[in-house]
């Protein structure tokens, strides 16, 4: 009986410290990453618009969240020249690919972009509550924002 309850505590604690392990290399893996993307996303960007509607994966709310009203620093960001998904723009339109329901968007409420800082702000329509967050690139997805983007590149 005493061998079995040791036993246990070894086998417990061996998968504590394997668990540790594993959210620290984690957390290495996420830096490295961050570090990676974040020269693509020193371009300059600014996008400020209205949110006209929103296209929903049903893969972890992942989603797109198309622009109306939308006033930006540039005509044409094209996510496919780069193979990087953060954001399209085209003329008068602009999409955001991220997860919604991260920042609870919702038709008519306002976005604003900036690259520089990967920051998206979402500003409620019904009130003035904000809720900030950071830009991700969403490569996983590509296939959803291919069939369901209203931005068709060349």
């Amino acid at each position: 009986m005493k061998k079995e309850i040791i036993k246990i505590v070894i086998l417990f604690l061996v998968a504590i410290v394997g668990w540790m392990f594993w959210v620290k290399q984690g957390i290495k893996d996420a830096a490295i990453q961050d570090k990676y993307e974040q020269s693509f996303f020193q371009n300059n960007i600014l996008i400020n618009g209205r949110v006209s509607g929103i296209s929903d994966s049903g893969n972890h709310c992942f989603g797109i969240i198309y622009l109306k009203d939308f006033v930006g620093n540039v005509k044409e960001f094209n996510p496919y020249k780069k193979d990087i998904f953060p954001y399209a723009i085209k003329n008068d339109e602009a999409e955001i690919y991220s997860w919604t329901c991260l920042y609870n968007v919702e038709a008519e409420d306002s976005i604003i972009i900036n690259s520089n800082n990967r920051s998206i702000l979402v500003i409620k329509k019904d009130s003035s509550e904000k809720i900030e967050g950071n830009l991700r690139f969403v490569n996983e997805e590509k296939d959803y924002i291919k069939e369901n983007s209203k931005l068709k590149f060349q």
